[in-house]
């Protein structure tokens, strides 16, 4: 996280009055700002600047659940100059209205209104020479910028484009950073591949969809609004399949030839081919180029019947699959997808991956239902690899994948479906099916590797939650115990917990799966001692020794240096660690040292105190010595209980020797008389 981000944590606000951030900004919690609010209820709220700004400035108050994109503001606030929103400060703050902290973005307003004020909305449609002066030509130095960085802005769109003064000549784009890449933009903004992913599982993109995006914009400010109002989102995505993007969305529009020849090249559905930024400034200065189109998807000879409609090519049935999961499977028992292919596609190779899978399901039959969904999952990736990876509710670009898992880690069954995808390897099945694979697509099979490795370890520091967070590296810790806090980096853990301490909140063990999880994931060398302990859950001398090795070894890494109340929280739990020791006077000599220990805010020194190997070995050995001169006296109080001194035997032998001890002292005093009358 940026140094940024960690300057807003040190600066919090009171619920009298604004926020403070960074000893400069202040948000107003009484001022909301609606017309600035951003898509998945992210509000915004008029700011200021302490040391003046010649811009009027807002602020985003982000969710906890779903996480904005904190990777990339560093680089957008450089383009301060463009005609862009862009951030100014970024930080997490205490939000009185939630009484919690919140991760919160400062921006420059746009000056002007939304063009359009809702993606459904309309206007009067625009003039082609007016779109071409007050979008397009401003608009390109921010693509080239973009581009030259192999960045992407995922939220171009009419309803996310602002005229930046009252006299509406000049244009500003909206901020694109509060929601994960893609998931606020309208399906007909996106893509093919990407409009048939759900909104969250869309990834960041290439550059190139931010080109298919402007073409769009390009469209509906011509149009005045939707320029196919009567499709729903599932028949335009249909359309675009059979019929290509241009022609689904252009319909009966009537345009010039030269805004057609833009059009084509910024709607062509294969990225390779679509205009770039050096095409369309070519276009801008009166070139005249012959964009190249994508070839459909080829035409069956025979319609293939599907849930009341008929498909006549692969990727158009593949879609309609994916959306009926339960019918697809039954589909594909009947073995009629594979006749259809091989006959009325003459298409042997996809025909031969579908049998193969197919085979295997009528093989199992109805007794492995999780086998048979896998399979059908291959058998969609057979019939459009170009297609994002589908799997049951499931429909993810494979890039798009970690951040849809977290969106939807809380729910239940989804959560499930997402495990699932990681754990059957279905990520690496998609990308071994592509014929040409990206440098940046063959780098996420190492991450999913280790995500399924971590999903079979159903223990703290592992499981569903480390690969929440490995996947995901800008993520906030979703445990419960941290619901009124914002913990993205793991170096706001501890400082976290000291605050919960400090309100008193330590009624429970600092340690939960999430918690767990997240450190794992974000230490390089996570301690797997402390991990191992904390296994045993049921043995609270071994599993708090865990948790306060783990915290313990997080403050050396990450700080800071006092923890004061969070240390008497751990004080606290390591007591049936003390307690393990046998000597009375030692339990309550390192009890108080606990407590003298804690004041310092030094967790290492705790741990050190309870868990020396020379102090067990001491306390060992003197209960050792303990045990065997019980064991001897007990001997004895046997041996008297018995009648050892009562016995005649035993009464004999002290005579005797009480005999012989009598005489030896009248010799020894009958010597010492004679010796003394010969000296006198």
């Amino acid at each position: 996280m940026s140094s940024q981000t960690r300057a807003g944590n040190a600066w919090t606000g009171d619920d009298s009055g604004p926020v403070t951030m960074a000893e400069r900004y202040r948000v107003h919690p009484e001022h909301p700002l609606p017309a600035l609010d951003a898509p998945g209820g992210i509000k915004a709220f008029q700011a200021t600047d302490e040391r003046g700004s010649p811009k009027a400035l807002f602020a985003l108050v982000c969710r906890r659940d779903v996480a904005p994109r904190s990777d990339v503001l560093t680089q957008f606030a450089r383009f301060n100059r463009l005609p862009l929103v862009t951030p100014l400060r970024w930080g997490v703050v205490y939000w009185p209205p939630e009484k919690a902290r919140r991760f919160v973005i400062i921006l420059h307003q746009p000056g002007g209104e939304r063009i359009l004020s809702a993606a459904g909305a309309s206007i009067e449609a625009w003039r082609e020479d007016r779109v071409v002066r007050l979008v397009m030509n401003p608009l390109m130095p921010v693509f080239k910028e973009l581009g030259g960085r192999n960045l992407t802005h995922r939220a171009i769109r009419a309803d996310n484009l602002f005229f930046s003064d009252a006299t509406r000549e000049s244009v500003v784009l909206g901020e694109c950073f509060s929601l994960p890449a893609g998931m606020a933009q309208p399906s007909i903004y996106e893509p093919i591949d990407s409009a048939m992913a759900m909104p969250e599982g869309r990834g960041h993109g290439l550059p190139a969809d931010d080109y298919y995006a402007l073409g769009v914009l390009i469209l509906v400010l011509l149009c005045g609004g939707n320029p196919v109002p009567q499709l729903d989102e599932y028949k335009l995505v249909e359309a675009k399949i059979s019929k290509g993007s241009y022609a689904a969305l252009i319909g009966e529009t009537r345009l010039s030839l030269p805004m057609v020849e833009v059009l084509r090249g910024l709607l062509c559905d294969d990225p390779d081919e679509r205009w770039r930024h050096d095409d369309l400034q070519l276009w801008l200065n009166g070139r005249h180029l012959s964009p190249k189109q994508a070839l459909l998807p080829p035409k069956a000879a025979r319609l293939f019947p599907f849930e009341n409609a008929e498909y006549n090519n692969a990727a158009a049935l593949s879609y309609a699959m994916g959306r009926q999961w339960a019918a697809a499977l039954q589909v594909v028992k009947s073995q009629e997808l594979e006749r259809w292919i091989r006959r009325s596609l003459s298409d042997d190779r996809r025909a031969g991956l579908v049998s193969a899978a197919t085979q295997v399901v009528i093989g199992v039959g109805g007794g492995a239902p999780g086998l048979e969904d896998r399979l059908l999952s291959r058998v969609l990736i057979a019939l459009d690899h170009q297609a994002p990876l589908r799997y049951k509710q499931v429909a993810v670009r494979i890039q798009g994948l970690s951040a849809a898992f977290a969106v939807n880690y809380h729910n239940e069954d989804r959560r499930q479906t997402f495990a699932e995808v990681i754990l059957h390897k279905l990520p690496q099945m998609w990308i071994e099916a592509q014929p040409h694979l990206r440098v940046d697509i063959v780098a996420f099979v190492r991450a999913f590797d280790m995500a399924g490795m971590h999903l079979t370890k159903p223990r703290i520091g592992y499981g569903l939650e480390r690969g929440l967070y490995a996947l995901n590296g800008s993520w906030p810790c979703q445990s419960p115990m941290l619901a009124d806090d914002y913990v993205a980096d793991v170096s706001d853990l501890l400082p976290a917990l000291e605050r919960l301490a400090q309100q008193g909140k330590t009624d429970r063990v600092p340690m939960d799966w999430h918690i767990g999880g997240f450190i794992s994931a974000r230490l390089k060398m996570a301690p797997d001692r402390a991990f191992n302990e904390m296994s045993e859950s049921e043995r609270p001398e071994i599993f708090n020794l865990g948790v306060v090795r783990i915290l313990a070894d997080l403050q050396g890494t990450t700080g800071p240096e006092r923890l004061p109340h969070l240390a008497a929280w751990c004080a606290d739990l390591l007591k049936p660690v003390s307690d393990r020791f046998r000597n009375r006077t030692r339990r309550r000599e390192m009890n108080g040292l606990l407590r003298e220990l804690a004041a310092r805010g030094d967790l290492a020194s705790l741990l050190k105190l309870v868990d020396s190997p020379e102090r067990q070995a001491v306390d060992e050995e003197g209960f050792r010595r303990a045990r065997a001169h019980f064991a001897s006296l007990v001997e004895q109080m046997g041996w008297l209980r018995n009648g050892g001194l009562t016995k005649p035997a035993a009464v004999r032998a002290g005579a005797r020797e009480a005999s012989t001890i009598v005489a030896g002292v009248v010799a020894a005093a009958a010597v010492l008389l004679i010796t003394l009358t010969s000296v006198l």
